[in-house]
């Protein structure tokens, strides 16, 4: 007996196999975690492969329902999406349909595709005796997206005031107004005066108004898809040598000049005619030696190298002895006063033709006619004062190298872009192909994307200014005043930032019947996922 009893003491002592015991009572745990994680990992391979499906499927089924299908075929379009996205899961039969639903207020407005397959998973087939179900869902809203084609649009990305209202103006800009910046005020107006009749404001930022000018307008703002719909054109060169030049100057101001004259005469007293003059006038009432007869006045036309103006001219003759002698002798002066006034005071400008070509600068000293073709402004400016016209037909101004817009009230201007044709018969460097004459066709003034832009451009109208194309200044803020209109084709502003000031009136940017046809928000369906 005493045996056993030692025995057991020294068992209940004993710490050897207790690692073996207890591996033994753990196992079960090891062995279902490990299947429960490797049911995990197929299971969750299994859903996302199906949840991407129905995503696709969902997606096909909107679009084609946004598109017109008022049938069945948006559930058609949407099976044939579900099965080519599928791969590891078609072995086991997936389960998908179709079916429209409500969102978000809407009637009918998405798609929603249900998925399901049955398989069987190494685990849980052991511990539940049956297949898993592993089930999807995905809805998807189709709806109608409205395009914007604005005539004002500034294309910064970024940054607030990119469409600046300052000053109060009274704009007329029906045509509407469009701003790339996705920033915080992105079109501002400043100070609580002036009319703004623009039509609709788009932009991806937000509209600062703080005293509703646009309470009459469609504004909207976070819109998505705002883009610059020029911004991957690059323009052509011309890389020919010019010299800005005017023809022979002359005399350019003609008028009738009608001349008078009058004579007054005057008395001196002395021994000589030096003495006469120092001694001063006399009165003297006796006869005169000369008593000319009036003046008839003449008129004649004649040309002036400057504007004339009425004026005198005044002439004394020597002094003439008349009588006595001595101390007593008596001299006599003539007075002769010459007017001349004009009539009929034309100004005629001189008038300079131009070819296409590079130019350091462009500024006007005279009335001006462009030939067809393209005109590059390096490093100066396109400047046209209120004094001068400009005239060309089929013409494009390049401003590259920091060159900028100087377009000054009173300015009588009449310029129009370039059309396919003109475009693909012009000198350019490199030579412009069908395609990038398409995308070229209606640029009128086009600043190239390298250039450095300009803080200075404006564009200060009048009644005689007809641009007949598209302004492009990426890199430029440009500074509207007055207006311009567009007589044979629209007229469309598209710069880095755009200022309105004054008495802007837009109102005349498309003549009757046109309209923009370059759009910087895209409309059409738009669909997206929702759950």
């Amino acid at each position: 007996m005493s045996v056993l009893k030692n025995f057991c003491r020294k068992l209940r002592r004993s710490t050897s196999g207790n690692a073996a015991l207890l591996m033994g009572l753990g196992m079960p745990v090891l062995v279902g975690g490990t299947g429960y994680a490797v049911d995990t990992a197929q299971w969750y391979l299994y859903k996302r492969e199906l949840q991407y499906a129905a995503d696709q499927g969902a997606l096909a089924g909107a679009w084609a329902r946004g598109n017109g299908d008022t049938g069945t075929g948006y559930q058609t379009r949407a099976g044939q999406e579900f099965d080519d996205n599928i791969s590891v899961t078609a072995d086991y039969t997936p389960v998908d349909a179709a079916s429209l639903a409500d969102w978000d207020g809407g009637t009918l407005n998405s798609v929603v595709v249900t998925a399901s397959i049955s398989v069987d998973l190494p685990f849980s087939q052991i511990v539940l005796e049956r297949p898993t179900t592993i089930s999807v869902r995905s809805q998807a809203i189709f709806e109608t997206v409205p395009s914007y084609n604005p005539c004002i649009l500034a294309v910064k990305p970024s940054g607030d005031k990119a469409v600046w209202f300052n000053g109060g103006p009274n704009v007329n800009a029906a045509c509407g107004l469009g701003a790339v910046s996705n920033s915080d005020d992105a079109v501002t107006i400043t100070g609580n005066s002036g009319t703004y009749n623009v039509g609709f404001v788009v932009t991806a930022g937000t509209v600062l108004d703080r005293h509703d000018g646009f309470a009459d307008a469609t504004v909207v703002e976070n819109a998505e898809g705002v883009f610059d719909p020029f911004e991957d054109l690059i323009p052509p060169d011309n890389p020919v040598p010019q010299v800005l030049t005017c023809g022979a100057v002359g005399d350019p101001w003609s008028a009738d000049e009608t001349r008078n004259q009058t004579y007054s005469y005057t008395y001196y007293q002395g021994q000589n005619a030096n003495r006469a003059l120092s001694g001063g006038s006399i009165d003297y009432s006796g006869d005169g030696r000369t008593n000319l007869p009036p003046f008839t006045p003449v008129t004649i036309s004649d040309t002036y190298a400057s504007e004339p103006s009425n004026n005198t001219e005044t002439v004394n003759s020597s002094l003439v002895k008349i009588s006595g002698s001595g101390r007593d002798a008596i001299w006599e002066q003539i007075t002769t006063t010459t007017s001349f006034t004009y009539s009929n005071i034309v100004f005629t400008p001189p008038t300079g033709t131009q070819q296409p070509g590079t130019y350091s600068s462009f500024d006007l000293s005279c009335d001006t006619t462009l030939a067809g073709g393209i005109y590059v402004i390096d490093g100066g400016v396109l400047k046209v004062n209120a004094d001068y016209s400009l005239t060309g037909n089929g013409v494009m101004f390049v401003l590259k190298n920091g060159a900028d817009i100087q377009i000054n009230g009173g300015a009588n201007i009449n310029l129009s872009a370039m059309t396919v044709n003109e475009l693909l018969a012009a000198a350019a460097v490199p030579m412009i192909t069908a395609e990038t004459a398409e995308q070229l066709a209606g640029m009128l003034i086009f600043e190239h994307p390298d250039s450095e832009g300009s803080d200075k451009a404006k564009l200060n109208g009048n009644a005689n200014t007809s641009l007949n194309g598209t302004i492009y200044a990426p890199n430029s803020s440009i500074e509207i005043l007055g207006s311009a209109a567009g007589t044979s084709a629209c007229l469309m502003i598209a710069a880095g930032e755009i200022q309105i000031g004054g008495s802007a009136d837009l109102a005349n940017f498309c003549p009757p019947g046109e309209e923009i046809d370059t759009f910087s928000v895209n409309g059409g369906t738009r669909v997206r996922l929702v759950a």
